[in-house]
C-alpha cells in the first residue's frame, strides 16, 4: 500500500452524532481487527500506517507474536522501495496494540474489521456477540472474499451498521477493497467506509447490489472456471494456460481494464467475437471435475504439496516473493505518480 501521512478521523465512523456518548476523538479514531490470520496483521498494519491507533485481537500469545512478526516481516519489505522510512516505524508500531482478552477488546472502538474463518455459521455468531460489546456507534466490518452481508448480520439486532469490505491479499500491497452493502445497511455507514479506506491508500469499489463473490471475485472464479474447462478437455496443460495468462492479457491489466481494453480494440470488433465465441465457453454451474478429484485425493495445491502442480519441485515461497516483488515495485510507482499530482 502506498505510504500515506497520519490522517484524521475516518469521517462518518459515527454516522450519528447523538449516539457518541461523549466519546473521544481518539476513540472514534480507533480501529479493532478481530483475527490473526493471512488478512488480519497487514490491514492493521494499513491503519496503522495511515495514523489511526489500532486494537489487533487475537486468541492466544502465538497468535499475537505471529501476527507482530507479520507485520514485521511486510514493513521491512517496504524500505527499500520507499514506501517507508525507518524512523518512521517506531511510531507506526506503537499505534497497534495487541489483546487476548476477547472482545472487550473492541468496546472503544468506532470500526471493527472481522478477519476470521470464511464460514457463515461463525460471522454470524461473531456479529451478533459483537454488537453486544461494541459502541452504539461503531461499524462493523466482514472482510469475507464472497458471503453476503445481509446473511452476515443476519443475527444482529443493527444490521444497518453492518457492511462488507473484501480486502484482496496482500491488503497492505493491493489497494482494492470491494465494499458492498447489506439489504439494511445505511448509506451514512457506507459513506464513512468508504471515507476510511480513502485514508489508508485502499481504492473502494461498491457493489450496487448485492451479489455472492462481489466485482472481482465473480470475474476471478469466471476465469477459474474457463482455465479449468480448457485443461479437462485436453486444449491446454495448467502450465500453459498459465503462461498464456501472464503473458497475454494478465500483463496489461496494471494499467488497461476489461472496459477500457473493450473500447480500444473497437466495440464492434468485440461484439463479432462474443456472437462466435461465447456459446463454447464452459458454463457448468459446479465444480469442474478435475478439481473436485483432487480435492477428495486430497491435493490440495501447495499446502499438501502437490495439486495442479508438483509443488515439491515448485517452491511457493518463491512464487510468492516474486509476487510480492512485483507488487512492491507497483505500489512504489503508484506513490511516486500521487506525488507527482500533488507537486502538480
Amino acid at each position: 500500500m502506498d505510504r500515506v501521512g497520519s490522517a484524521g478521523q475516518p469521517s462518518g465512523l459515527s454516522s450519528n452524532a447523538s449516539e457518541q456518548n461523549m466519546s473521544t476523538e481518539k476513540e472514534s479514531r480507533t480501529i479493532a481487527v478481530v483475527g490473526t490470520g493471512q488478512m488480519g496483521p497487514a490491514i492493521a498494519q494499513c491503519c496503522a500506517m495511515a495514523g489511526h491507533d489500532t486494537i489487533v485481537v487475537a486468541r492466544s500469545r502465538a497468535s499475537v507474536e505471529r501476527a507482530r512478526e507479520s507485520v514485521q516481516s511486510n514493513l521491512q519489505a517496504m524500505l527499500p522501495y520507499g514506501l517507508l522510512r525507518q524512523e518512521d516505524i517506531p511510531s507506526l508500531l506503537s499505534r497497534i496494540s495487541y489483546r487476548e482478552d476477547g472482545f472487550a477488546a473492541v468496546a472503544a472502538a468506532g470500526l471493527i474489521i472481522e478477519c476470521v474463518t470464511e464460514d457463515l455459521p461463525l460471522k454470524q455468531e461473531l456479529f451478533a456477540e459483537l454488537e453486544c460489546t461494541c459502541r452504539r456507534d461503531a461499524i462493523l466490518l466482514s472482510t469475507t472474499s464472497g458471503l453476503r452481508c445481509t446473511d452476515i448480520a443476519a443475527r444482529m439486532k443493527r444490521p444497518e451498521r453492518a457492511i462488507v469490505g473484501h480486502y484482496w491479499n496482500p491488503p497492505h500491497l493491493l489497494p482494492l477493497v470491494e465494499v458492498s452493502p447489506g439489504e439494511k445497511t445505511s448509506p451514512e455507514v457506507v459513506d464513512a467506509v468508504i471515507a476510511f479506506l480513502r485514508t489508508t491508500g485502499h481504492t473502494p469499489v461498491v457493489c450496487r447490489r448485492e451479489v455472492l463473490g462481489f466485482v472481482a471475485n465473480r470475474l476471478q472464479q469466471a476465469l477459474q472456471r474457463e482455465a479449468l474447462a480448457l485443461v479437462e478437455r485436453g486444449i491446454a496443460t495448467p502450465q500453459e494456460v498459465d503462461d498464456a495468462v501472464k503473458t497475454g492479457f494478465g500483463a496489461r491489466t496494471p494499467v488497461l481494464g476489461v472496459f477500457e481494453h473493450m473500447d480500444l480494440v473497437g466495440l464492434d470488433l468485440i461484439e463479432y467475437l462474443h456472437n462466435y465465441i461465447l456459446g463454447d465457453l464452459d458454463a457448468q454451474r459446479h465444480a469442474n471435475a478435475i478439481l473436485t478429484e483432487r480435492v477428495q485425493r486430497g491435493d490440495l495445491g501447495a499446502k499438501t504439496g502437490k495439486g495442479f502442480y508438483d509443488w515439491s519441485r515448485k517452491s511457493a515461497a518463491d512464487v510468492l516473493r516474486e509476487r510480492d516483488t512485483l507488487l512492491l515495485e507497483l505500489a512504489a510507482k503508484r506513490m511516486k505518480q500521487a506525488r507527482k499530482v500533488d507537486q502538480d
